[in-house]
């Protein structure tokens, strides 16, 4: 499955994730605030998780809820030739925002 689009709130979650690592939908909902949608978030999420961008990530004091997390580097760079160049630079210019350090490590 390649991706050319990525519904909105895809970039700000991305953000986000990089910013503050691994976060629940409703941390990341609480980031967002109000204005957001939560059915607009789940759906950028699942969007995000199929298309390997972002990886769920077992809550192991409370296996009702799951973690976010944002694909490394290395993850990243396997998806390359799935992912459109456009949403390629996209993706690394939030990720980038989110956390000073990403391009550096």
């Amino acid at each position: 499955m390649s991706i050319y689009t990525l519904p909105y709130p895809a970039l700000e979650i991305l953000k986000i994730l990089s910013k503050h690592g691994s976060l629940t939908a409703k941390e990341i909902q609480e980031y967002l605030g109000e204005d957001v949608e939560p059915k607009a978030i789940k759906y950028a999420l699942r969007r995000l998780l199929e298309n390997k961008v972002i990886y769920r990530v077992p809550n192991l004091l409370d296996m009702r809820s799951v973690y976010y997390r944002t694909a490394t580097r290395e993850e990243l760079s396997e998806l390359v030739n799935d992912l459109s160049p456009e949403i390629t630079e996209q993706i690394l210019q939030a990720m980038q925002q989110g956390n000073n350090n990403f391009m550096q490590t």
